[in-house]
């Protein structure tokens, strides 16, 4: 069993606002994807990836550019865990 150093912390985790992805949690890096299938905690807790999503949500990067929008489209993975999570938790993956 071999852990990545570099964690990713839960940023969010979606709730009654959007009812199609209760449940699901949304890390603040990418590089979680849809092959990873088992995730693990600080503890060596394991999670098992019940499924997975992209969301794209409008962020707002600068908001004082004169002609042109500061929104930008930004992609977001997202996932169903196994166990019960909560914001800031970090995960690593397992190979």
């Amino acid at each position: 069993m071999e852990i990545l150093t570099k964690g990713t912390k839960v940023k969010k985790i979606f709730g009654e606002e959007n009812p199609k992805l209760k449940g699901y949690i949304v890390f603040e890096d990418n590089w979680i994807t849809e092959f990873d299938k088992v995730l693990l905690n600080k503890d060596g807790d394991m999670f098992l990836v019940l499924d997975f999503k992209e969301v794209i949500e409008n962020i707002l990067i600068m908001d004082t550019l004169p002609y042109e929008s500061g929104w930008r489209e930004q992609k977001f993975s997202c996932m169903k865990l196994d166990k019960v999570v909560n914001v800031g938790d970090v995960f690593y993956t397992y190979t």
